[in-house]
């Protein structure tokens, strides 16, 4: 879990920024009161945080000086995220369900994984069911 969380760091742009945000241990609340900039809203955080959004570069720069990392640093995860071209329509699914109902990414995937595997084992169930049935219609 760990080695996946860093990958997805390195390269997902609203993950590191929910990941700083929650290391300083602050609210998305708290956050808009330390940009203190009167287009950075709470929905703009989250849009954010999703990737449905990204800063432009005064917002960088100013969370930059708030989370005391190198702007550099920002610059570079947002650039991998836009190289990254998101792959695929299910990180987009995935970002914007978390953002519609106010999970953060890990939530969204952790869920999607037990709804995946869960469907998967209701299925297998399902089928093992249908087949002893089967075989006991046919004697």
């Amino acid at each position: 879990m760990f080695k996946f969380k860093e990958k997805l760091l390195e390269n997902d742009f609203g993950a590191y920024l929910y990941d700083k945000r929650c290391q300083k241990e602050w609210t998305i609340e708290e956050l808009v009161q330390k940009i203190n900039m009167p287009t950075v809203t709470i929905k703009s955080i989250k849009k954010w945080e999703h990737d449905l959004e990204f800063p432009n570069l005064d917002q960088l720069y100013k969370l930059s000086e708030i989370y005391e990392i190198p702007s550099e640093e920002l610059m570079q995860v947002k650039t991998n995220t836009l190289q990254e071209g998101l792959k695929g329509v299910h990180k987009a699914l995935v970002r914007f369900i978390g953002y519609l109902f106010g999970f953060s990414i890990y939530g969204t995937m952790v869920i999607g994984y037990i709804g995946v595997y869960g469907g998967l084992i209701i299925a297998f169930i399902y089928f093992l069911s249908a087949a002893s049935t089967g075989i006991q219609n046919y004697h």
